[in-house]
């Protein structure tokens, strides 16, 4: 009994050391952040005197885009002279700017001990699953870090990033956990927290982008905006689809996927199954699986939402390769490339097998 409660104060203390370990990464990577205050001395011309496309340029570090400018006027986070205002309102000589910028949620640890305890062990969880080869094939890990930026592998079933419903239903997101998994930048305009700077459908495995530092923060995001960004997925589809290029719309938006076939297994159930490598020339919603699915009549399997024959098998479509110029580091390459996930070559085999079996035995 005695080594009994001997082992159960070693693994105690094991749980604290790690949790300790948690709360001193998370206290590494967050800082104070005060309000940012600007006073306008030149109005320009035009559209660009609207406080919308104002702030995007006097804050160019917080608010990238004149959407995030609009998002930051409706919270009453952007302030003109201490009013909340719209993100058409012209800016005039004299007014004063205010950008408030709240505490970084991924690193802001609770005061109570106890709430603080639970707070990081969740993420401890969720981080130990995310790196369990048994459950997630590829596993998390970093492809490639310095002190501006990284680029994580992103396992499938898991959002790259929160938005509105994961933090509805309090659902933790790759975003969560980065910061036990990055090391803190050591740059004058490090970031409080590394932000994810793309998204990744939650059941594609595959590299994603994280900034470290604001700057790096604003030209990633500028990058992906203007598609400088190569990413090549791979996929298998149901049905025989040739090497070519769609064009075809999306929600009125021009789009564009090359498509090069690599091969073909014949399947008792589906007919056939296409290996397919899908280069997004353009970055819209559900790009590859609705040009696959709507346009070529080859949905990816596994896919239900847009004509995938097969639901709860998983969804067979990964990103491969995610390349890009280093934001702040002219000349060099990013360039990260993962294998393809381990239960492709199993479902090919599998159906290799069917149809043997399904061809010898007459059906």
């Amino acid at each position: 009994m005695r080594a009994i409660y001997a082992f159960i104060a070693v693994q105690l203390r094991i749980g604290a050391a790690l949790s300790n370990a948690a709360e001193a990464r998370f206290k590494a990577w967050a800082r104070p952040r005060t309000d940012a205050v600007h006073t306008v001395t030149h109005v320009p011309d035009s559209d660009e005197a609207r406080l919308r496309r104002y702030a995007t340029a006097a804050f160019a570090d917080d608010l990238v885009t004149t959407n995030a400018a609009n998002l930051a006027c409706r919270a009453a986070r952007l302030l003109c002279n201490g009013e909340k205002s719209s993100g058409a309102r012209i800016v005039k000589t004299g007014d004063v700017l205010t950008l408030a910028r709240p505490p970084e949620r991924r690193t802001l640890l609770p005061d109570d001990e106890e709430k603080r305890d639970a707070w990081i062990s969740k993420r401890e969880r969720l981080l130990a699953a995310l790196r369990d080869e048994t459950r997630h094939a590829p596993p998390l890990q970093v492809l490639y870090e310095d002190d501006a930026m990284a680029v994580v592998l992103k396992p499938a079933g898991v959002h790259a990033m929160s938005w509105r419903n994961t933090l509805k239903r309090r659902q933790l997101c790759l975003d969560d956990v980065l910061p036990l998994v990055l090391e803190p930048s050591r740059a004058a305009d490090a970031l409080p927290a590394p932000l994810p700077r793309h998204r990744l459908d939650a059941r594609v495995a595959g590299p994603v982008a994280c900034a470290k530092t604001r700057s790096a923060h604003v030209a990633l995001g500028r990058a992906f905006e203007q598609n400088e960004v190569d990413k090549e997925y791979g996929a298998l589809v149901v049905g025989a689809v040739a090497s070519g290029t769609v064009d075809a719309p999306i929600d009125g938006l021009a789009s564009t996927t090359v498509v090069t076939a690599r091969g073909q297994t014949p399947c008792a159930v589906d007919g056939v199954l296409t290996d397919v490598a899908l280069k997004p020339v353009t970055g819209r919603r559900h790009q590859l699986r609705r040009h696959c699915g709507e346009t070529l009549g080859a949905p990816i399997l596994g896919d239900d939402l847009y004509g995938g024959p097969r639901k709860g098998i998983g969804l067979f479509l990964y990103c491969r390769r995610l390349a890009l110029a280093h934001p702040l580091a002219p000349g060099r390459l990013v360039s990260c490339e993962i294998d393809e996930p381990r239960r492709f070559g199993r479902h090919r085999v599998k159906a290799q097998k069917g149809w043997d079996w399904a061809r010898d035995h007459g059906e």
